[in-house]
């Protein structure tokens, strides 16, 4: 899902805030759905003594309604939304604990949620335990002052601090489960960044070292075919096959070289492209590659899987398709992406499935990112495609 949050640093990490501020939006609903059941299925119990409440929730339901329709057409949901909604919620639940007067009535319940929907978004504790007191004072105020007051016989102000304490005791829980969520999830991002890090350094230290050197084999290789000419058929023959296994080899090391953009974060439709441009240089077949549409901040899962699938497709129509020409298409829809390899070759035999891993190997990263793979193959000289389509899911920290 898209970001659609931004606020100040005492938020939570924007992912876990607009989940937050997605269930506390569903979870008002659910409070209003609950208000309609309780007035059809008891009318007698709100009218005419309790029609106040009726009216008290319009502007719940008009304030709910437009930070929903934002998330809906992903328009951004600043920190003064959410703080808007808090103080709609406390005001509401006070304004129904005065209308009903009554101390042994369990609206104050709702106060809790309140609170703990605040406390998930601004995850300051002294924020939080400030809207602790909020929320305590406008509670003691209204049930001190509201109908008959408190029954100080009855021990009705124990009954007040027990709540008015529970709100702080709930606030401080959620300071702390969200504090040792935060630190686990910082955490976890410092150790995928040095794994990144780590990344590129080994693709830089292939490109700068093993490809360097498999490269130079392949050109004494090619000189030394070049020399023996016709005069020694089978020594010709052997130093093509080496010359096609070194091609092989050097195509291969582009993998992990490459994938250091991917991790990087550059656009897969750049790095797609400058790897179809070095699989012609590389193999000496002809190659193209063609994208369509605008491309969404991608996660680096999607990213990787596709360029893996695209990486083993061309890798077997260098190998095994004997073709003249291959084109990688990437199109960006509405709803999902595609990806697909096509060459002019000699087509697949009709077990490719059971040789080897890999077609099976993409399939299964195409079934991990939610899509499916698909391959048509036909006549020789008709050639084969590989396609690949799967949902198109953007970055939930892109734009």
């Amino acid at each position: 899902m898209r970001n659609v949050f931004h606020g100040p640093a005492a938020l939570a990490e924007a992912d876990v805030v607009l989940q937050a501020v997605n269930v506390t939006v569903w979870g008002r609903w659910l409070v209003l759905l609950v208000v309609v059941f309780l007035l059809a299925y008891r009318p007698g119990f709100w009218y005419p003594d309790q029609v106040a409440h009726i009216f008290l929730q319009a502007p719940l339901v008009v304030f709910n309604g437009l930070v929903h329709y934002r998330l809906l057409t992903r328009r951004p949901v600043t920190w003064r939304w959410m703080l808007a909604l808090g103080i709609l919620d406390i005001a509401l639940i006070t304004a129904n604990v005065a209308v009903r007067g009554d101390f042994d009535s369990l609206v104050f319940v709702a106060y809790y949620p309140a609170l703990v929907a605040f406390s998930l978004v601004f995850t300051s504790p002294w924020l939080g335990l400030a809207w602790a007191t909020t929320a305590a004072l406008a509670y003691a105020g209204v049930s001190a002052g509201a109908g008959p007051g408190l029954d100080l016989e009855m021990g009705e102000e124990k009954a007040l601090l027990a709540r008015v304490a529970a709100m702080y005791v709930i606030v401080l829980c959620i300071c702390l489960v969200v504090r040792f969520e935060r630190t686990t999830r910082l955490a976890a991002l410092v150790r995928e960044r040095q794994a990144q890090r780590e990344r590129i350094e080994a693709s830089q230290e292939i490109h700068d070292t093993t490809a360097q050197t498999v490269y130079m084999i392949r050109l004494g290789i090619d000189v030394a075919l070049s020399l023996a000419g016709r005069s020694n058929p089978q020594l010709a023959e052997r130093l093509a096959a080496t010359s096609a296994l070194s091609k092989s080899a050097l195509w291969e090391l582009r993998r992990p070289i490459d994938m250091g953009d991917i991790v990087e974060g550059k656009e897969l439709r750049r790095v797609l492209g400058s790897h179809t441009e070095t699989f012609a240089q590389v193999t000496s077949v002809p190659a193209e590659f063609v994208h369509s549409g605008d491309e969404p901040p991608l996660t680096q899962e999607t990213k990787s899987g596709l360029f893996s699938i695209a990486h083993n497709a061309l890798a077997n129509a260098f190998l095994h398709a004997q073709a003249d020409r291959v084109e990688v298409r990437l199109d960006f829809g509405d709803g999902q992406i595609l990806l697909s390899v096509s060459d002019d070759g000699v087509g697949l035999p009709a077990d490719y499935a059971e040789r080897g891993r890999g077609f099976r190997g993409m399939q299964a990263v195409a079934e991990r990112l939610g899509g499916m793979l698909e391959v048509e193959t036909g006549a020789p000289g008709e050639g084969t495609t590989v396609s690949c389509v799967v949902p198109r899911r953007p970055d939930a920290r892109g734009d």
